[in-house]
């Protein structure tokens, strides 16, 4: 068979190989490996070196992967850089020969137990036999012959037991790993045939790419629809390509109707589409395209029906994953069903910016994602020194805070923690640091797990992988817009296209670079500062929102310590809020009952069922209830204007983090449009 040598990528790298250029897939080579133990005397790890045999399972540009014979308690695995070469790996010429000595030891160690079991056995007058008839056998006869051939028969109950719960299990249990470890290296010899198997995955992956291209361009006739009917685009209008992916349910918040709005099906939301006003503004060229999505997260199924919010709920199989492409040409509407299409993993793009992937800027990369390489694991160098600076800031004035405020001075201007222990102390000190470890600046990076983007490292190949992934799913987007050039009637009429020739694609199509936060100027909205805002003119006649959600969290952590001390109940999961029976609450919008501006309280009054009866079975009257919510949990909706929720939700940069406060901010639309009533607190 022949097997495939290893491809050199600098002339560099093949003087530090020289002879060990003919490495192939399937040879066996001894690992240098360490194995580290901690010594909790001496405070640090014992290092024992030791070697390991494993067969080469890839070959990469740079590196190679070795396995050891894998067994159900696992297998060494490595990645050795071509510069280590010589320093870890030592090849093993007769690789044969060594795994059948390890199969012959392993062969004679089991015997070896097997006859010791049987000897053990034999001394104490027990039967190993297997057929019926010594099944049969009357054991307890051999057992008084051999107790009347002992010397001390008091003996022999006490070997009898110590067989039984010492010698014979631990015999058993030497059998069971030494079957493990001949089992590991009897399948040793299939590593080379697994090996050329992997090979072959880059030739099926590069049919499949194939197979995809051609379905997806053969394919749009059939998935394409039309939602509205009009006059076509000028011959020679350009196709706009916005560059964002976008969400329906978000879409909708922009141009909200009172009331609220259901889309039971896609051909609901089509016909909203085609509506003027909202094709011109999610579509504005005359010949467009825009990609769009149900919503951003699949968990929720509905809005907060008290107030008739967007309720999005497609019946489309696996709509949520759809990928729905809108085409617009002048005034006609197309929708094109796209559910091979997975733009998240593109950072909600369908094409990169400009400066996406620029060769002249160096790249680190995070060596603890490995082979796992995402778009997280990635940075421009300049943005890896960047955060080295500001946490370097970070940890100096931490240590500028230590020294300002040693724990005895810190300990001694806090009284009121007098009575608890040292260490409890020494972490609350700790913890009033306003510099704390757990308070840095990008929390989760470290900066000893990023190293360069360079053939020294072993994971050169992955990260070129993963961008040339990311490249082959852009490049889809080109081959789906030739398609609706020569497929369907979704952009006709138009000029000859040719998307692979930069003149012609330059003539037909114009990208959009919506997705870039460039585009919108200014700081994002802040909804902290527009509450305090609207909470500025709070008084005894205000309308507000919040004290139900408020109400509902401490209703929630009774019903938690309930359910923890009822041992019947302890298997319920945690709730966080809770509404319990028979108890409307204090209303989701409504006036408060009493104002205290001072204490920077409010108090609402409401009456729940009582579940119990009289002596005369009749039910008693309903039970007054009240509860004091702090302000800072409250939204004054007399404070707020109607149409100021679109700033929350106009700047693409930062509206999935608002669609949280939608149900409060559409609330307030509906109360001021006269859609929504106020709940009395007035205890009446």
């Amino acid at each position: 068979m022949n097997k495939p040598s290893i491809i050199l990528s600098s002339d560099t790298t093949a003087e530090i190989l020289d002879g060990a250029a003919d490495i192939e897939i399937g040879q066996w080579y001894w690992v240098k490996d360490t194995d580290e133990k901690w010594n909790a005397e001496r405070k640090e790890y014992d290092k024992t070196h030791f070697e390991w045999l494993g067969c080469v399972m890839s070959i990469g540009s740079n590196y190679v992967v070795l396995e050891s014979p894998h067994s159900d308690r696992g297998y060494h695995s490595q990645r050795v850089h071509l510069n280590d070469f010589y320093e870890k790996l030592r090849f093993e010429p007769d690789s044969a020969s060594v795994i059948r000595g390890y199969i012959q030891k392993h062969q004679a160690k089991l015997s070896s137990y097997l006859d010791e079991i049987k000897s053990i056995t034999a001394k104490l007058g027990v039967s190993q036999g297997l057929s019926i008839s010594d099944k049969t056998t009357d054991t307890a006869g051999t057992s008084l012959a051999v107790m009347s051939r002992h010397f001390d028969i008091k003996q022999y109950e006490p070997n009898l037991k110590k067989a039984e719960k010492e010698t014979l299990p631990a015999l058993f249990e030497s059998i069971k790993n030494e079957n493990r470890e001949l089992a590991r290296w009897t399948g040793a010899e299939t590593l080379p045939m697994l090996a050329q198997s992997k090979a072959l995955n880059g030739v099926i992956g590069s049919i499949q790419d194939r197979v995809f291209n051609i379905s997806l361009y053969a394919g749009l006739i059939e998935q394409i629809a039309q939602c509205r009917d009009g006059e076509a685009a000028g011959f020679h209008e350009k196709l706009h390509v916005m560059q964002r992916l976008l969400y329906m349910d978000e879409e909708c918040l922009l141009n909200y109707e009172h009331g609220g709005m259901t889309f039971g099906s896609i051909g609901e939301f089509d016909s909203w589409l085609s509506r003027k006003d909202n094709l011109e503004r999610i579509l504005p060229f005359p010949r467009c395209m825009v990609a769009m999505r149900v919503r951003r997260n699949t968990k929720l199924r509905t809005w907060d029906g008290t107030i008739g919010g967007i309720i999005m709920n497609i019946n489309e199989a696996q709509s949520d994953k759809w990928t729905f492409i809108f085409i617009r040409n002048g005034e006609k509407l197309y929708r094109l069903g796209c559910d091979t299409f997975e733009f998240d993993g593109l950072n909600g793009m369908i094409f990169p910016d400009k400066a996406l992937f620029d060769p002249s800027e160096p790249m680190m990369l995070n060596s603890r994602a490995g082979s796992r390489i995402d778009e997280k694991d990635m940075m421009p160098v300049s943005c890896y020194e960047e955060m080295c600076k500001e946490q370097d800031k970070f940890d100096k004035n931490c240590d500028e805070w230590i020294a300002k405020n040693p724990f005895e001075t810190w300990r001694l201007a806090h009284p009121e923690n007098s009575t608890k222990n040292s260490s409890s102390m020494e972490s609350m000190w700790d913890m009033a640091n306003p510099f704390h470890r757990w308070k840095k600046p990008h929390g989760s990076f470290r900066r000893k797990e990023w190293e360069p983007f360079n053939d020294g490292s072993v994971y050169y190949d992955d990260f070129v992988a993963a961008m040339t992934d990311r490249i082959k799913k852009y490049n889809r987007v080109a081959l789906l817009i030739q398609g609706l050039f020569d497929r369907s009637d979704a952009l006709h009429p138009h000029p000859p296209v040719k998307t692979w020739m930069p003149e012609s694609f330059g003539a037909c199509v114009e990208l959009v670079y919506d997705g870039s936060a460039n585009l919108y100027e200014g700081d994002e909205p802040d909804i902290d500062a527009f509450f305090a805002k609207c909470n500025a003119s709070l008084n005894a006649d205000s309308v507000v929102i919040g004290q139900e959600l408020y109400w509902e969290k401490q209703e929630a952590d009774k019903e938690n310590r309930r359910v923890q001390n009822d041992w019947r109940d302890r298997m319920k999961h945690m709730v966080e809020t809770h509404r319990p029976y028979g108890n409307p609450g204090p209303g989701y919008i409504a006036r408060m009952s009493e104002f205290k501006p001072r204490a920077g309280k409010a108090v609402f009054v409401w009456y729940r069922k009582r579940l119990t009866h009289d002596d005369w079975g009749r039910k008693s009257p309903e039970i007054k209830t009240s509860i004091t919510v702090p302000v800072a949990h409250l939204f004054n909706v007399s404070g707020y204007t109607p149409g100021e929720y679109k700033q929350f939700f106009k700047d693409p940069r930062t509206r999935a983090k608002y669609l949280q406060w939608a149900p409060m901010l559409l609330a307030a639309e509906e109360y001021h449009a006269g859609n929504l009533k106020v709940e009395s607190t007035d205890g009446e």
